[in-house]
């Protein structure tokens, strides 16, 4: 096979402990990974969008969406996501490896379209978005890095977490995609709880049906002329704050 320029995989699994199914889970009609695959496909530079699941019968459901949705489907350990990712680039070798998860309904094209772009333009071997609302979250890294990553991280966080080596080994070349200002301290549009999958579907009675697929930039005007949505999983976005920091501490120890 000859490679490819760069292919998106997708996370996903079905034991979230916070929220079970919740890519499953349909907003206005539509699956969100439905929703997060489509967005993907849209991304430019991408040349393959792929979900990198856990094996076992009990995901055949998550296949079967994944397939239905139109994606490729790698299946791999269920602990150690970095090995998913890495037989990802094995079955469809690229330059380049863009990481997503699947709880991201409203990831935006544009914005991971410039952070790969971008991180190129750099010569970098790793880039990620930063300071974007959380939800539009993405992370690009060489082939050669990912591989690297693959032989020399053994914290099992690392494995988990996929990328947490690439952000702090020594002679990784990195390139951060900032927005403009910092909108994760009031802009939350992920799917990890409860509270997150209420604001999904009161933010999805705003903006136009699927498959139209509105940019960050309309999705911004529409929560801040409707503070009320905002509240629905504000209480979300300092908790999640707090526990990234900690895995990153974690994984350093």
């Amino acid at each position: 096979m000859a490679g490819l320029h760069c292919i998106c995989v997708i996370q996903a699994r079905r034991t979230s402990s916070r929220l079970p199914d919740k890519v499953l889970k349909s907003l206005a009609g539509v699956p969100v990974l439905q929703r997060v695959i489509d967005r993907c496909e849209r991304i430019d530079g991408v040349d393959k969008v792929i979900i990198a699941m856990p094996e076992g019968d009990h995901n055949a459901p998550l296949r079967a969406a994944a397939e239905h949705a139109g994606a490729a489907v790698v299946l791999g350990s269920e602990a150690d996501v970095l090995s998913r990712y890495l037989k990802a680039l094995e079955a469809y070798p690229a330059s380049y490896v863009m990481r997503v998860t699947s709880d991201c309904p409203f990831l935006d094209p544009e914005v991971s379209g410039g952070l790969l772009a971008s991180m190129i333009e750099h010569g970098a071997d790793y880039g990620a978005t930063a300071l974007w609302p959380h939800g539009l979250d993405s992370e690009v890294m060489t082939a050669k890095a990912l591989r690297l990553a693959g032989e020399k991280a053994e914290n099992p966080l690392d494995r988990e977490h996929v990328t947490l080596w690439l952000k702090r080994a020594e002679g990784i070349r990195r390139y951060i995609h900032m927005a403009d200002r910092n909108y994760t301290t009031d802009q939350r549009w992920v799917l990890d709880y409860p509270e997150d999958f209420a604001f999904l579907e009161a933010l999805c009675t705003e903006l136009p049906p699927h498959p139209v697929m509105p940019g960050w930039r309309e999705i911004l005007a529409v929560c801040e002329q409707n503070p009320a949505l905002g509240a629905i999983n504000r209480m979300r976005i300092t908790e999640w704050a707090d526990k990234n920091q900690q895995i990153i501490r974690d994984a350093a120890d």
